[in-house]
């Protein structure tokens, strides 16, 4: 309401409030059509004071007296009911203002319907992708997974194990959130596959195998083990609504802008909405960029916009190096590989094997086609593996290959042509190396024809400012609790995740395979518990017909704590799996292996298939946190029929008994190590004798079917009579020497050596 004074107050020094009430005409302009008129004359006789109540066209419908007392409470009254109208007409108009999570009030104008429609429409077109229809796409999903890779699939899974009509929509993004389309699927992004196998498994298969893997269309099992599901697997983000059994729907070429968890809505690029029961991020990781090599030193022009260089990550960047190392196996060239991690040290030997060529084709030879690794430490793995095992890498790299170049950093790269095309042709590196006295930096040179950098990974966090989420500030992933919960109905999985973990007793993330799988999984059964106090149709009505009374589900949400582990495969000779921390430049190292001739105070001369165990300790408390096995296989023994005792799972058992290695009682560091590593069985002789046991039951199996068959035999062909009836009392017959031999005698187990890094 507004308050109208219509007469002359006077001059008067007196309060407001009396001023207004001592005036002759007083007219409140209400919402209604009415208005109240108090008519007051000079006389002090305040009685004779009434209020006639008018409409706005001069009607009188009544008259009151209003004591003057009451007039101040009325227009206190008026005055408080228009600040509240204006409070919520305010709040109203913001809500609306920022329905748009691309406007920001400041430093932006908001884009009109009109030209954000021009705008994304634009971009459709350049990318030469399709952005799905907001008409087709579902308004309300129970399960939305914001990620397509290894933690989303798991966690989908997951979620229709639990609840088999549970409906689960993934959004795989664009090419901006890490992957990009590919040939083999139409070009459009490709569903979840394992990404390990772009820098190992697919190297080494034929053209022909590699064409095989890459087909996402048939039956996955039988023809490919590169993606986790076909194609055929996801249903189509239109027709998710109307799935009356569920499923899984994977929604590409459209990444989530925007995540609201208060309202449980997420926002399309296209610029739809769609709300959630849970949801689960999983972005995964990108990789470490180097911006002094992306822009040419001599014309500024952008190698990477060119192809010049490879961010290696995803499965379009195998098809193209693949490509490009094909070409050059032929033709001859250099390729430059920027990284000291396992994925520099993997792909530089894959690249740098043999090529897969046709027959007949041509294969330049080794002075012709070179791979060159350029790492910052004194050996690849440095900072993962003891001295010791990081200089059999070096090694082992140059027997595949590939030339190692140490304690050197590529710090420019420049067109050899600057007036040239710049999609062809040399590249000149421009490389610091550490002086031969380590006194200073020595600049050089080198002609290459690519780039391929390997420089580590950081997690996808940028949904964490429209989220409200927490970061960790040690590593960038998203602080989750020990249910991988962020805020409340959102969780995070795989390489975004920082947890915590409760064996080591320290926050911290990991970027493997492994781990992704195992959280996506832990991630999706608490989402389908969550999703199970809510309403999400009709699974209740599946979940009451297949799930007994007294088999229910657990509704409390699991935790976690499993550790994950990690493996590099670089050839035969230079395998390892690890579980913990390993990090050979914080912690204390102390490798344990079989003594062999070579060993002692000279260093192996040829790398070999030698088993060994690497303790990984901190260095004031001396715990263990981290163990490494070096070329020992998981399983202690091999058996078909019956699962055997893993390395890893005995490894995590060490880790979780948070054992301090001190010498204490006349004990020292080194004997307890060793008994440590004596249940690794660094030999192999669990593995021997239980394959000589198994060869003795196997053989006593044989023999006691054999002898059965006979008796029965002999029973047929003679039926003795009643007083050739043997006596109740039988006697077993005694096998064989030749098979009641009993196995060998063990020799002495062979003591493993420990030493420092």
């Amino acid at each position: 309401m507004a308050a109208r004074i219509l007469s002359d107050f006077g001059t008067g020094s007196r309060p407001l409030l009396k001023r207004i009430i001592a005036a002759d005409v007083l007219r409140l302009t209400g919402i209604c059509p009415f208005s109240t008129v108090l008519s007051t004359s000079s006389s002090s006789d305040l009685s004779k004071r009434r209020a006639k109540f008018t409409s706005s066209h001069g009607r009188t419908f009544f008259s009151k007296s209003i004591p003057p007392e009451a007039v101040g409470p009325v227009l206190f009254g008026t005055g408080f009911l228009g600040v509240v109208l204006g409070i919520a007409w305010w709040a109203r108009r913001k809500e609306s203002q920022y329905a748009d999570p691309s406007y920001h009030p400041v430093y932006e104008k908001r884009p009109s319907p009109n030209s954000s429609a021009t705008t994304a429409g634009n971009q459709a077109s350049a990318s030469n992708t399709s952005i799905p229809s907001e008409s087709t796409l579902p308004s309300h999903v129970p399960h939305v997974i914001i990620g397509a890779g290894a933690a989303a699939i798991f966690a989908a899974r997951a979620i229709r194990a639990s609840d088999p009509l549970a409906k689960v929509l993934m959004i795989a993004g664009d090419e901006s959130t890490g992957e990009a389309p590919i040939e083999e699927t139409g070009g459009r992004t490709p569903p979840p596959y394992i990404r390990p196998l772009l820098s190992k498994g697919l190297w080494w298969r034929k053209p022909e195998r590699r064409k095989q893997m890459l087909n996402a269309e048939g039956d996955i099992r039988k023809h490919s083990w590169l993606f986790y599901e076909p194609l055929s697997y996801f249903v189509e983000p239109s027709e998710l609504d109307n799935a009356d059994s569920g499923g899984v729907a994977l929604l590409r070429n459209n990444r989530v802008t925007a995540l609201d968890p208060d309202q449980h809505r997420v926002t399309l690029a296209s610029g739809q909405s769609i709300t959630y029961d849970c949801c689960l991020i999983a972005t995964g990781s990108g990789p470490k960029r180097i911006p002094e090599l992306e822009l040419c030193s001599l014309t500024g022009i952008d190698l990477t916009k060119h192809e010049r260089i490879t961010y290696f990550r995803n499965l379009r960047d195998y098809r193209k190096l693949q490509a490009l190392s094909d070409k050059l196996h032929a033709t001859g060239g250099t390729i430059a590989v920027i990284g000291g991690g396992p994925l520099g040290s993997e792909l530089a030997i894959s690249i740098a094997g043999e090529a897969k060529a046709p027959k007949g084709a041509k294969v330049a030879t080794s002075a012709e086609f070179s791979v060159i690794h350029f790492v910052r430490e004194n050996a690849p793995l440095r900072k993962l593996l003891p001295p010791s095992l990081a200089s059999l890498v070096t090694r082992f790299e140059g027997q595949k290959g590939v030339q190692v170049v140490t304690d050197a950093e590529v710090v420019r790269a420049a067109l050899a042509d600057p007036k040239g095309s710049p999609a062809n042709g040399q590249l000149r590196l421009t490389i610091h190396k550490s002086s031969p006295h380590g006194t200073g930096l020595v600049e050089e040179s080198l002609l290459v024809d690519h780039v391929v950098c390997v420089v580590g990974t950081e997690p996808r966090n940028e949904l964490a400012a429209s989220a409200g989420l927490e970061l960790d500030p040690s590593n960038g992933g998203f602080s989750v609790n020990s249910e991988l919960e962020a805020r409340a109905d959102v969780y995070v999985a795989g390489d975004a995740a920082s947890y915590w973990d409760s064996s080591l007793r320290c926050r911290r993330s990991s970027g493997h395979l492994n781990f992704a799988e195992e959280t996506g999984s832990l991630a999706g059964l608490n989402m389908a518990i969550a999703g199970r106090g809510s309403n999400i149709g009709s699974s209740r009505t599946l979940d009451t017909e297949l799930m007994p009374a007294a088999k229910t589900y657990d509704p409390r949400p699991l935790a976690h704590s499993y550790q994950p582990s990690f493996w590099c495969s670089l050839g035969p000779g230079a395998t390892w799996d690890a579980v913990g921390l390993i990090d050979s430049c914080n912690l204390l190292t102390r490798t344990c292996r079989l003594e062999t001739p070579a060993s002692g105070d000279e260093t192996i001369k040829e790398v070999s298939n030698f088993p060994a165990v690497v303790f990984y300790l901190t260095p004031n408390e001396r715990k263990l946190v981290g163990i490494l096995l070096w070329n020992l296989p998981e399983d202690l023994y091999t058996d078909k029929e019956y699962a055997a005792p893993s390395r890893l799972n005995l490894a995590r058992k060490l880790l979780q008994d948070q054992i301090i290695i001190q010498s204490s009682d006349g004990v020292d560091e080194v004997t307890q190590l060793t008994v440590l590593a004596r249940q690794f069985d660094l030999a192999g002789e669990i593995s021997e004798s239980y394959a000589e046991l198994k060869a003795f039951t196997e053989a006593k199996k044989l023999q006691l079917e054999e002898e059965l068959a006979a008796a029965a035999a002999a029973s047929t062909d003679e039926k003795p009579s009643a007083s050739d009836k043997p006596d109740q009392k039988t006697t077993l017959s005694q096998p064989s020497d030749r098979n009641n031999e009993a196995p060998k005698k063990l020799n002495k187990p062979k003591e493993p050596v420990t030493s420092s890094p």
